[in-house]
């Protein structure tokens, strides 16, 4: 009887295992891969909870490595963009009547592969030499022409394409008129940008510094084939290219306006922050930042960074406690820009006025994010505390 009971609990001991055992098997199933496919289903769970696994895995290792090639492409060290946003290493009680910008301003990048490759305005791809640093400098007049191209690629009219030849040989005809009325406003507004820098930086001129517009400049040592590669006394050449720019002038803390094409006079933007601002703490022109441009094929390499940051630098060496700007409130084609201002620590400036009714299409991350109407268009109007005492709040 004894035997019998002790046969009978073995059995039943039996059965819980098998049945834990199937419990287990449909904690992982279906099996699937991470894109939706079924795996492979083994006839021992084990078997089929380490293909599970050892896939997961993989995918997660790729996508790790994936992130660490992004973010090995900026080859930029983080000392220097903490350097250039401190007002390039100079406080704003030395040396405030000297230039305080130290322009140009050199960044060596960190050692990389001898070639890179960039896609072409035609979408092809290429090899060429990587560049050995960086250089920060005024835009000058002869910067102008070359660069008009990029510009207006980047911000003038774009090319509609029709179906019939009526049409389609009116929208270019409209299309380059406007690109070209484009192109004259840019190359006159960058001018007189140009001209109202010296004005402002003279020695001993009585006109404060403004419409500050920087080149970043990538600087490539060129490759001669005739030389031998064993000659060290052979002379290393080098090309510049202008890769981005972007501006830092004084304009009215007006969140419903942007900054104007053509330059005006301080006086004239105090007396407009005055009269047409309603906000009592905000009565006179604020740092604003606008024509933040990266070059397409240098995207991705932490170059606008570069650009804020020497643009914050330069607005702590002018004495402003904050920095202003818009961007693009569209969650696509602005989100890129949004996310790069928002991680250097931008935020919204709400509007105190007016509800923001007729916004909700753009999606409910829109919300109360400072979101204006500016000509038309919907943009977001940020601001950046150059204090430190409220940066580390």
């Amino acid at each position: 009887m004894k035997r019998w009971l002790t046969l009978a609990a073995a059995a039943t001991s039996s059965c819980a295992i098998i049945t834990s055992s199937s419990c287990c098997c449909q904690a992982f199933a279906p099996p699937t891969h991470l894109d939706g496919r079924i795996l492979f289903r083994s006839s021992a769970a084990t078997t089929t909870t380490r293909v599970f696994l050892f896939d997961l895995k993989q995918r997660l290792d790729n996508q790790q490595r994936s992130a660490q090639q992004k973010l090995s492409r900026s080859r930029i060290p983080e000392e220097e963009i903490y350097y250039l946003s401190r007002g390039f290493g100079l406080s704003t009680e030395e040396g405030a009547n000297d230039d305080p910008l130290q322009l140009p301003y050199t960044i060596d990048l960190t050692t990389t592969s001898p070639t890179r490759i960039s896609t072409t305005p035609n979408g092809n791809t290429e090899s060429q030499a990587a560049a050995s640093r960086l250089l920060l400098r005024h835009l000058e007049v002869e910067d102008i022409k070359p660069i008009l191209p990029e510009i207006v690629r980047e911000f003038g009219a774009y090319e509609i394409p029709t179906s019939s030849t009526g049409s389609k040989l009116g929208d270019e005809l409209a299309t380059w008129i406007e690109n070209f009325l484009f192109s004259f406003t840019v190359l006159v507004g960058l001018d007189q940008r140009v001209e109202r820098r010296k004005k402002g930086y003279g020695k001993g001129s009585n006109v404060s510094p403004d419409h500050n517009v920087i080149c970043l400049v990538e600087v490539t040592p060129v490759n001669n084939n005739n030389n031998n590669d064993n000659d060290s006394t052979t002379p290393v050449s080098y090309t510049e290219q202008i890769v981005g720019i972007a501006e830092l002038s004084w304009q009215p803390p007006d969140p419903t306006r942007n900054a104007p094409p053509f330059v005006l006079p301080y006086f004239a933007k105090d007396l407009i922050s005055r009269l047409n601002n309603k906000d009592t703490e905000c009565k006179v022109p604020k740092g604003y930042v606008s024509n933040v441009l990266t070059w397409k094929s240098r995207r991705g390499l932490g170059y606008s960074r570069v650009l804020m940051a020497a643009l914050e630098g330069i607005a702590r060496r002018w004495g402003c406690d904050d920095i202003r700007l818009h961007v693009d409130a569209d969650e696509v084609s602005g989100k890129i820009a949004r996310g790069l201002y928002w991680s250097l620590g931008y935020e919204a400036v709400p509007d105190r006025g007016n509800s923001q009714v007729g916004y909700e299409w753009m999606g409910p991350s829109m919300a109360n994010r400072g979101l204006y109407l500016v000509e038309g268009v919907p943009l977001l109007y940020l601001r950046k505390s150059l204090n430190e005492e409220d940066s580390m709040l």
